[in-house]
């Protein structure tokens, strides 16, 4: 007899990216979905890579604010941190995913 797993589910949260070097801008954002394990918290660095959609190698760099929690005040400031460690959670900035993806490698 198995034993039914007690994993739970996986959902998908929106993730916001732009590439500077092909004319992206932050206000104008592409999007795509990545899985995240555990709700409320952002996914990992290495689900978003393995649900970009696009071929190639990238550097993600993410929105946080400069100040813990600063990205509740009214003109908080904002930084992007470079996220290089797949089993690290990515950076949320107002509730949201905003990725500056840079590309460093494109696939033959």
């Amino acid at each position: 007899r198995e034993a039914t797993g007690s994993a739970s589910p996986t959902t998908m949260t929106t993730i916001r990216y732009f590439l500077p070097e092909d004319g992206d801008t932050e206000d104008h954002p592409n999007v795509f979905l990545a899985p995240r394990t555990h709700s409320g918290v952002p996914p990992k660095l290495g689900d978003v890579k393995g649900a970009f959609p696009l071929p190639g190698e990238y550097h993600f760099r993410f929105k946080s604010p400069l100040i813990p929690g600063g990205d509740r005040e009214k003109g908080g400031l904002a930084v992007w941190m470079d996220c290089t460690d797949d089993k690290e959670t990515v950076s949320l900035w107002r509730g949201s995913i905003v990725a500056k993806v840079s590309r460093i490698g494109i696939e033959d």
